[in-house]
């Protein structure tokens, strides 16, 4: 994997994980693209079970969200989407993962698996729409 690691912010605290996607203001679209195409492929690597070694603390927070909204991110940023964040500070519940994209979904909320639910917020304040899934008394969510 090819992170450079002031591209990620590890704004964990508290008992909290949190880890943001910030570049740094010298990158052009180009190297952006190419940062937005490492985190895919290293998506695509933990929904293939490939052992990713020393993960980044983000990768290893994306290994716990279960597999069918896991695929769901993944199809979501092959086309175009990409990732901003992904925390777990125990909301919606504890042990909750919940992932933040940059734009509205586009594909993921029209194929979406059975298992994976899309709702419009259309809170302003908030987030826009959101995709999740439960897997027994967890929530995990993608947000836009």
């Amino acid at each position: 994997m090819n992170f450079v690691e002031p591209a990620w912010k590890d704004n964990s605290g508290g008992g909290l994980l949190q880890y943001d996607f910030a570049p740094p203001a010298a990158w052009n679209a180009a190297r952006l693209a190419q940062e937005h195409a490492s985190v895919l492929s290293a998506l695509e690597g933990v929904s293939r079970g490939d052992e990713a070694g020393q993960a980044p603390g983000w990768l290893a927070l994306a290994r716990g969200l279960p597999a069918a909204l896991l695929e769901t991110l993944i199809a979501e940023l092959r086309a175009g989407n990409a990732l901003k964040g992904i925390g777990s500070s125990g909301w919606p519940g504890e042990g909750s993962i919940v992932v933040n994209v940059r734009d509205r979904f586009s594909v993921a909320k029209n194929a979406c698996p059975p298992q994976v639910r899309w709702r419009a917020v259309s809170d302003p304040h908030y987030w826009r729409e959101e995709l999740s899934q439960t897997a027994g008394t967890v929530e995990y969510l993608i947000i836009a």
